[in-house]
């Protein structure tokens, strides 16, 4: 899964790779590491990502819930993007299905 958006509260395009897509090293993004899954980031995403990892390691599933623990699973990704991060803009190769 390949994502990109924006974030207002960094004022920052972004950029998540997953699974196969998160295999090649693309310029400018960082890896990071979790439960043995990689996923690459841009940086000022991957730092929010640590941080988010080594402080609140939880994801909303919509807007009012429920909270779950952050994972690297593309469906949790892709919400702690939509619902903490903000500004998804396209979804390249996501989980299939309604997303709330």
């Amino acid at each position: 899964m390949v994502v990109t958006g924006y974030d207002d509260r960094h004022g920052c395009g972004y950029v998540l790779s997953t699974g196969t897509d998160a295999a090649e090293v693309t310029p400018h993004t960082q890896a990071v590491t979790h439960e043995g899954l990689l996923v690459r980031a841009t940086p000022e995403l991957a730092a929010a990502l640590r941080d988010a990892l080594a402080h609140r390691p939880v994801a909303l599933l919509g807007w009012s819930g429920p909270e779950v623990p952050l994972t690297f699973d593309d469906r949790v990704l892709l919400a702690w993007l939509r619902h903490t991060v903000g500004g998804v803009l396209t979804v390249a190769g996501g989980p299939a299905g309604p997303h709330r």
